[in-house]
């Protein structure tokens, strides 16, 4: 089957190409950072309909900060101030293989760090927690994007990302019941 094109739409709001050009590391390089399988268009597609269509049409116009992230655009994100990324689990990388001919994140499926403008992101998580098919959430801040995803383990796995001691965010892995009880004065 033929990759769909860049300029093809992928759910209501978005184009596949709007997951390829979202990261600040991104726009400062330019450099190509298509998908070359079809599984992460697939995923793609999957994120849209299942979680930011769903949050557009609760909230209002999602905001992608980071998305897609080929070998290439990860090697540059690696070389910026304070990286927080762990390749082989990190599902900004879809489905897609390394030089090895190996999958570089097992957990396949696709993730995406967003916002929703003149909303708190512990709102927007919590919904997203409660009402979507979510694999893993990472929640940072109410006033940061945070970073969702979905995959074939739809695991619901919730991590707070508490403060940053000795160069990292502190994970706290949460249970639904507890992250839907956290407010604003975090």
């Amino acid at each position: 089957m033929e990759l769909p094109n860049p300029e093809s739409p992928c759910g209501i709001h978005f184009s596949y190409r709007d997951f390829l050009e979202c990261s600040d590391t991104w726009r400062l390089y330019k450099i190509d950072n298509t998908p070359k399988e079809l599984e992460t268009y697939e995923s793609i597609r999957e994120i849209c309909l299942e979680i930011l269509d769903p949050v557009w049409e609760e909230f209002g116009e999602v905001k992608l900060t980071y998305a897609f992230s080929s070998p290439a655009l990860v090697k540059l994100v690696k070389q910026q101030p304070f990286p927080n990324i762990t390749q082989n689990t990190d599902q900004h990388s879809g489905s897609e293989f390394n030089k090895n001919g190996k999958r570089i994140c097992s957990r396949l499926g696709i993730a995406v760090d967003f916002y929703v403008k003149g909303c708190s992101s512990l709102l927007v998580a919590q919904w997203v927690a409660k009402n979507t098919n979510f694999d893993r959430l990472y929640f940072y801040s109410a006033h940061r994007p945070f970073h969702v995803s979905v995959g074939p383990e739809c695991k619901k796995s919730i991590v707070w990302m508490d403060g940053f001691r000795g160069g990292r965010h502190q994970p706290k892995v949460q249970t639904m019941e507890r992250f839907l009880t956290l407010n604003e004065s975090l």
